[in-house]
């Protein structure tokens, strides 16, 4: 029977098991897998009349969504084409649905994938590490502006991000395999790696994200805590060593310190003119800063139902809404104030609600002591990094990221079989 199913779902196994290299080296086929795979879980799902698939809070959640952005784009106060993008965000809620059936479907399909996981990140490591020493990836991709890293993806800095979001699985595998001395120790160099290769790629918000999911799993997983804290130690020590020698490394994180504290200092006052500058911190930026007054401009012009999806690149320069020439941007670089311009009030509470719950749940885990239940508090690590509110982001409706942002949820469905 085991063979039979192996056969039965070949095809959709591979699609699974090739997600974390297509969100590597092609964002194209990592969509289009995608949506491949959603068609055939339609498709069997509607055959085998499995409805229960469909009948969760998750995909009721997701409908109110998608369809009160689809609502907000149709009903616009201002002329913008983004039709694509918004008509077709249903998808993001099939993949969910999809990866969560073949993950239920197809016998240790899971474990398979977190072993593929580990492969990805570490070729991206590997790769990372030759780049770093010899200036030059495989590929032949140079090191991009202030010796920053960016492996396979070339001028795009989304290195770090993209280990940042698949960091959590390795903290997964780590607490799967404690009894399995030769993958427990291998996954603990690779969390290290990882966390060198974060500080390389010279994204200052996924540094800074990095630490907030160690300090995480040193507080949840007490079985860890001591060898944790002596690994992060001791790549604390690395990076010091890195930041201490390279001057262009060193700079990069220097620079965002004279920021976001007000001083004397040339650029912030370029960016922001006199009567914007009468605070003491920025925030994350002046150039931030910036983009935040102008979509809270938005935000008050409408605040229930905001100026639309994905309105920002189009808005920020009305003379309504804008700081001054530096007020424009794709978006805003930050989700939460993305929603409030973009969404208002309502957009705005579908993510904060479900951050709040996501944080009451680790609360909960935390201050009962239940920390039997490993699975979950790894789970909620994606959605506590994914979302958090203090740092700059990326624009929330782009393909790439919203992939990687709804990629935790399969697990979070598998999680309530697993209690």
């Amino acid at each position: 029977m085991i063979n039979v199913a192996l056969e039965k779902y070949f095809f959709e196994k591979i699609i699974v098991l090739s997600i974390p290299f297509f969100a590597i080296f092609s964002i194209f086929m990592l969509d289009f897998s995608l949506v491949v795979l959603s068609v055939i879980f339609i498709i069997r799902s509607l055959k085998e009349k499995d409805y229960k698939y469909y009948l969760n809070k998750f995909f009721f959640i997701f409908l109110f969504f998608y369809f009160y952005i689809l609502f907000r784009y149709l009903f616009r106060d201002h002329n913008y084409d983004s039709f694509n993008s918004i008509i077709f965000y249903f998808r993001y809620g099939l993949y969910v649905l999809s990866l969560y059936y073949f993950f239920v479907k197809i016998e240790n399909l899971e474990n398979s994938f977190l072993k593929s996981v580990i492969f990805a990140i570490s070729l991206l490591i590997f790769d990372s590490l030759i780049q770093f020493f010899f200036e030059k990836n495989i590929f032949g991709y140079e090191i991009i502006y202030n010796n920053r890293i960016s492996s396979f993806f070339g001028d795009e800095s989304i290195l770090g991000s993209y280990l940042l979001k698949f960091l959590p699985f390795l903290y997964l595998i780590l607490t799967k395999n404690i009894n399995n001395k030769k993958i427990f120790i291998y996954t603990l160099i690779l969390i290290a790696l990882t966390d060198i290769i974060i500080f390389l790629s010279g994204e200052r918000a996924s540094f800074v994200l990095m630490i907030v999911l160690t300090v995480y799993f040193i507080l949840m997983l007490p079985n860890l805590r001591l060898i944790r804290l002596i690994l992060f130690s001791m790549t604390l020590f690395v990076i010091l060593i890195i930041f201490f020698n390279k001057d262009n490394v060193a700079e990069r994180y220097s620079k965002t310190i004279t920021e976001v504290v007000k001083s004397e200092n040339t650029t912030n006052n370029l960016i922001l003119d006199k009567s914007l500058i009468d605070t003491k911190f920025y925030i994350i930026s002046p150039t931030h800063h910036n983009y935040f007054l102008t979509s809270i401009n938005m935000f008050k012009n409408n605040k229930i139902f905001g100026q639309g999806p994905r309105s920002y690149r189009y808005l920020c320069d009305d003379d309504r809404f804008k700081i001054n020439r530096f007020s424009c941007s794709t978006h805003p670089h930050n989700y939460y104030i993305q929603m409030l311009a973009e969404l208002g009030i309502i957009g705005f509470s579908f993510l904060l609600l479900f951050y709040i719950y996501v944080i009451g749940k680790i609360m909960y885990i935390l201050f009962t002591k239940n920390e039997k239940n490993i699975y979950m508090i790894c789970i909620l690590s994606f959605f506590m990094i994914n979302l958090w509110p203090l740092t700059s982001t990326g624009n929330f409706f782009n393909n790439w990221i919203s992939i990687l942002i709804y990629l935790p949820f399969p697990f979070l469905l598998m999680s309530d079989n697993k209690r």
